[in-house]
């Protein structure tokens, strides 16, 4: 199983990032219960004791692949927001393009506080929210540009409010098969709606007051 041991910087660097590769494949299948750290070893062909030679705990793994996923979203806007043709239409569906697509980056979005944080030492912690918040200021300043009447505080506030709002409305869009199962064929207004719709809506609503404050 175990697969010939990684011996140079960048074969446990490939190493590494398998395992990480690992752990999405997984999730694209099924995200409950969580991948045990087994699961992601054979998952990926090694041992757990590989597994722990890479990464302290199951968790750091999880939020490994979230700053990958996360380092992926904030270039997508780069991009746009270094294009000519910007518009904050196009930033819109662009981003909510992004997150009704990328469930992986969603599901783990939601079960970071309380749950992935939880089991991770507090150097680890600090140089992961270090990278999100360089990552987010870096995008702020970016939009700042297009936005002449933006500050960098608002830029900062808009993109985290808004990201924390469509975690709850991916969350109700996409709940566990358990309550998929339950609800279906049930006429309950609070289950209809489409998840594109409401994360436009949101974003023009959010935008809206904001200007308006």
């Amino acid at each position: 199983m175990d697969k010939k041991r990684a011996r140079k910087p960048e074969e446990k660097e490939i190493r590494k990032q398998s395992i990480v590769t690992a752990l999405r494949n997984i999730l694209l299948k099924r995200k409950y219960p969580l991948p045990s750290t087994q699961e992601i070893a054979e998952a990926a062909g090694v041992t757990k004791g590989v597994i722990y030679f890479y990464f302290k705990t199951r968790e750091e793994i999880f939020l490994t692949l979230h700053l990958q996923e996360t380092d992926i979203f904030f270039q997508s806007l780069a991009v746009l927001l270094e294009d000519g043709q910007y518009s904050l239409p196009k930033l819109k569906e662009t981003i909510v393009e992004q997150f009704c697509s990328n469930h992986v980056f969603m599901f783990l979005g939601l079960i970071i506080p309380g749950i992935l944080e939880s089991n991770v030492d507090h150097d680890f912690l600090y140089d992961f929210k270090l990278r999100i918040s360089e990552g987010i200021d870096e995008l702020a300043r970016a939009w700042l540009a297009k936005e002449a009447d933006l500050t960098i505080v608002d830029s900062r506030k808009f993109i985290l409010r808004f990201y924390f709002l469509a975690l709850m409305l991916w969350q109700h869009h996409n709940p566990p098969e358990a309550i998929q199962t339950a609800f279906r064929n049930k006429n309950l207004w609070l289950l209809e709606g489409d998840l594109k719709q409401a994360l436009s809506e949101s974003f023009d609503w959010l935008w809206k007051g904001m200007k308006s404050a």
